[in-house]
Parts: structure tokens; C-alpha cells; sequence
């Protein structure tokens, strides 16, 4: 009997510590899908914005209803449901919500989502709303009015330029009116990450120093908060002032080239690619500057964010750019651009020969007057 009682006894406190051990719900998901084209959704963690990483943390199996319902314990993050090969939808989930999905058209591009019960979600949605219409406004039109020109017989080469200036100046446009968005409307919601990839600039700083600050106050202890410390970590040493890491990447010929075995007493560190039209805009200031101070100590060591290795050679030659180049053929997945946190193009640093910026995104006339101030 006391053997009976004891094996009782030790059964019950094993299911007490299995319940005290069960993960407590973070949030819970459902939704439907239709047309039904698969039997099952991937949930994915946006593990790393910038790096562009996905993990994938769930498969959501879908009923003969194309209907799905899962109580998570994940953490607040950022989320990707991909429904398709080509189809997805991200969401930006924090604890305790019930949310609600429905996507229809499911087989077509043009699919509709309904997404209820995350606050964090419908402010993101708001955000890439506003961005998308602020982008064309600002700057795919100045693209679409480029190519128009480009279609003539004779392109209007001096327009082109002009128009590729202006816009590299709204785009500038375009981040300052999305920070404003963000800092109307955003508060400190988990979409705030999202937002993240396209920081830049110190004259945002302070503001996005503050805004990390807060949001690790309302979400103490979570990786999204860790990412967000980290890219403000990166953002000052990336301001005038910071010190630059050293970069090795292979050039043409397969080889690795070092930014410190090629530096010199001034050294334009210029990020770029042949499908920028602006970059390519600045190649004959960059050749002026080339010739003029190369002798005198002038350096500039070229980081493609090319994927095809045809078109990044094709448009050296074409743009003469015989100055040190180099190409991981890895786009915006270039450890170099992350470590520079180059979101956009063109983005350049001019730094001096201990490696100290001394100038940044600087184009044009601006970029010219302050190499030719520093060679005076």
C-alpha cells in the first residue's frame, strides 16, 4: 500500500511539473485561405531584415476549408506567412493577440488579405502603405520619366543626369517623410524593425537612438530589441567620426583585395552597382577626381552590390572606372554593406589614412569640393 501511494504521489507531481513546464501562449493565429492550392501555410521568423534571413518556425496545416489555427509560444517578432512559392504576407505580432486571416484570390498576384486583432500588424501595414505611395511619388517616377527619355533617339544625356540628381535628393525626401511617419504613428509597436532597414543618415540619430531607447523599455529582453541596438550600434560607427572596418572582397580577376592593402592618404570607399543610375551619373566626377589627386595620395576603392558579374564588368569598362573594384556578386547580402549599413544607392565614405570618416553620402559638386579642400 505505501508503495502504491508513493508510485501515486510520484505521478502526480510529474504531470504538475510537465503543466508548470508547458510554454504559456504567446499569441494565437487563425485564419483561411482560398482557393485551397496546398494543404499547409509556412510560418517564417524575420530572423535578420538587413541579411534578408527567414527561419522557418512552423508549418500551418490547412483543413479540407483551407482553414488553420495555431496557439504559439514564439516570441514578438517580425513574421512571414508565405501561402505560395511567390505569395506572402509579413506580420508584425506581439504577446497576448488573437489574430484573424483571411486571404482571398489566393492563386492570383493581385490576392486579398484581411488581417484583424494585431494593432502592431495594421500599424505596419499603414507604414508600407504609405511608403509605397511616398516611393512612386518621390522617386519611381523620376525613373519612369528617365527611361521615357531613354527610349528617344537621341537621349537628352544632360536631362538624364539632372533627373538621376534629383533622385538621389528625393529619395533623401522620401526617408525623411517615412521617419516622420514613424515617429506620428509608429510609438514603439514591433513593426518598428521593419523600419530599421532603412536607417541612415546622423542627422536622424538622436531620433532613432531615443526611439531604441524606448522601445527597449516597452520590450525588455527580446532578439527584434537586440537587432535594434545593434543597427544604432553600427549607425554611429558609421558617422563621420567612426572608424570603418577593413573590407575584403575578390576583384575581377578572383582576387581578394583588401579596402587597407589598397588605402591611401585619402580614400573614397564608393558603394555601387550597374543597374544604379545615379552611380553610374557619377562616374565622371569620380574619373576627374581620379586623375587629378591619385598621384597626390587620392584613392577610391569600388564595392559593387551587382549579382551578374557580366553586367558589374560591362560597366566598369563603359564607365572607365580603373580604380580598385571589388564584388561579392551578393547584392544588398554583401557582408560589406551590412557592416557600412548601406540600405540605398549611391552611398559613398571618404575616410583619411588612419581609417576615420571624414565625410559621407557626400555627391556631386559637394563631393568634389571637399576632396579638392583636402588636397589644397
Amino acid at each position: 500500500m505505501k508503495s502504491f501511494n508513493f508510485i501515486l504521489l510520484l505521478l502526480l507531481l510529474l504531470f504538475q511539473f510537465s503543466c508548470s513546464n508547458k510554454p504559456e501562449t504567446s499569441y494565437i493565429m487563425e485564419g483561411s485561405i482560398s482557393p485551397v492550392k496546398k494543404d499547409y501555410v509556412v510560418l517564417l521568423k524575420n530572423s535578420d531584415i538587413e541579411r534578408k534571413l527567414l527561419d522557418v518556425v512552423d508549418t500551418l496545416y490547412l483543413n479540407k476549408n483551407g482553414e488553420f489555427k495555431v496557439d504559439s509560444a514564439l516570441e514578438p517578432h517580425l513574421y512571414t506567412l508565405q501561402f505560395d512559392s511567390d505569395k506572402k504576407i509579413v506580420l508584425a505580432i506581439d504577446k497576448g493577440q488573437q489574430i484573424k486571416i483571411k486571404i482571398t484570390n489566393a492563386d492570383s498576384k493581385d490576392f486579398k488579405t484581411n488581417i484583424s486583432g494585431s494593432k502592431d500588424t495594421d500599424v505596419l501595414v499603414a507604414y508600407e502603405t504609405f511608403r509605397k505611395k511616398s516611393l512612386d511619388s518621390l522617386v519611381q517616377s523620376v525613373r519612369r520619366e528617365v527611361r521615357e527619355i531613354k527610349k528617344s533617339e537621341y537621349p537628352d544625356q544632360e536631362k538624364i543626369k539632372d533627373l538621376e540628381q534629383l533622385e538621389v535628393t528625393n529619395y533623401e525626401i522620401h526617408l525623411a517623410e517615412l521617419n516622420d511617419f514613424i515617429k506620428k504613428e509608429m510609438g514603439t509597436t514591433i513593426g518598428i524593425y521593419a523600419t530599421s532597414i532603412r536607417w541612415k543618415g546622423e542627422e536622424n540619430f538622436d531620433f532613432f537612438n531615443a526611439l531604441v531607447d524606448s522601445y527597449e523599455k516597452a520590450h525588455p529582453n527580446l532578439n527584434v530589441t537586440e537587432k535594434l541596438r545593434e543597427k544604432i550600434n553600427r549607425l554611429q560607427q558609421t558617422s563621420v567620426g567612426g572608424s570603418v572596418p577593413d573590407i575584403e572582397i575578390i576583384n575581377a580577376n578572383g582576387e581578394l583585395l583588401s579596402l587597407s592593402s589598397v588605402h591611401s592618404k585619402i580614400t573614397l570607399i564608393d558603394f555601387w552597382a550597374s543597374w544604379c543610375g545615379p552611380c553610374r551619373s557619377e562616374s565622371d566626377i569620380l574619373n576627374k577626381l581620379y586623375e587629378k589627386y591619385k598621384d597626390e595620395g587620392f584613392q577610391i576603392y569600388g564595392v559593387s552590390l551587382d549579382t551578374k558579374r557580366d553586367k558589374w564588368i560591362n560597366a566598369m569598362e563603359k564607365d572607365h572606372r580603373i580604380w580598385p573594384n571589388v564584388s561579392s556578386l551578393e547584392g544588398f547580402k554583401t557582408p560589406a554593406a551590412f557592416d557600412f549599413t548601406v540600405t540605398a544607392l549611391p552611398l559613398n565614405y571618404l575616410i583619411d589614412q588612419n581609417n576615420k570618416i571624414i565625410g559621407k553620402n557626400l555627391h556631386s559638386e559637394e563631393l568634389e569640393i571637399l576632396v579638392d579642400s583636402l588636397f589644397k
